[in-house]
């Protein structure tokens, strides 16, 4: 199977994976294949993921309307863990954010960050109050940036985040993800067009298209050989059995094969794995 056959197999294995998870099936009726059967990945579709359903179903979806879902989003995204959601939830404050609350309830859980990617925040300063501090920058500009957004689209909005102290590439990028799903983005131009290579997109790209791992240059367009798969993907891909997809979905999926591809060429193994 070539490399870009193997990538579409995998998404459609993966997307098989979930639906069997959802119909109770037990790990050994999920796959053949033995990789995915042992080690842990994301869906092809980051929508399908826990966490990001509970924040649509408690955050997002109800203020989706709301210019209240910025905030919400960007409180909720720097923590990205459950339990603390239903903490900002049962208080209030994703949406009436107050500093010296979030801090004491908060505080009171065991955990209350991802352990899904590295949190960054101000050196010297623990999670919560990092992330509080971080939150307390955005606040003010809230509306003005709601406004900045609104007008703006995908990639727009998302250098429009990285302006801001400890929101980088990744991060901004997991923000304009959601708020593409509300009404501030929600008529970007630019869904079917565009998508931030990360490392791990990166490196799926050069499995593909047969470069060195490590390649990177700024002056290559990985952007449109992420297109070019987007507008292929009807080829490999069963009809009516995935959702439509976007580039997110193509960037997302990348990363993902890229930690399968390492498994099944003896180069290592994801840190997640079934017990």
């Amino acid at each position: 199977m070539e490399p870009i056959e193997r990538f579409f197999w995998w998404m459609e294995e993966r997307h098989r994976i979930f639906l069997k998870k959802n119909m109770g099936l037990s790990r050994q009726q999920w796959t053949d294949d033995e990789i995915l059967k042992t080690y842990r990945f994301t869906n092809p579709f980051r929508e399908n993921d826990k966490t990001t359903v509970w924040f649509r179903e408690n955050m997002r979806d109800p203020l989706k309307d709301n210019d209240a879902v910025l905030m919400a989003t960007v409180i909720f995204r720097w923590f990205n863990f459950i339990q603390t959601g239903e903490t900002l939830l049962a208080n209030n404050l994703h949406i009436d954010w107050n500093p010296e609350v979030a801090r004491e309830e908060i505080k009171k859980q065991s955990k209350y960050v991802t352990g899904g990617y590295i949190i960054k925040t101000p050196d010297g300063m623990d999670k919560v109050d990092g992330v509080i501090w971080c939150v307390n920058r955005i606040w003010p500009q809230r509306e003005q940036l709601a406004n900045d957004i609104r007008s703006n689209n995908l990639r727009g909005s998302w250098n429009l985040f990285m302006q801001f102290p400890y929101l980088g590439a990744f991060m901004s990028y997991e923000l304009i993800t959601d708020l593409r799903h509300t009404h501030l983005l929600h008529s970007a131009d630019d869904i079917y067009t565009w998508a931030n290579a990360g490392p791990g997109a990166m490196r799926g790209l050069n499995r593909i298209h047969g470069r060195p791992l490590n390649f990177k240059s700024r002056k290559h367009n990985f952007n449109s050989e992420m297109r070019d798969l987007l507008s292929i993907s009807p080829l490999h891909l069963t009809k009516d059995f995935l959702p439509k997809l976007e580039m997110r979905d193509i960037e997302h999926s990348l990363c993902e094969f890229d930690k399968y591809e390492r498994v099944r060429n003896g180069e290592g193994a994801p840190r997640g794995r079934y017990p």
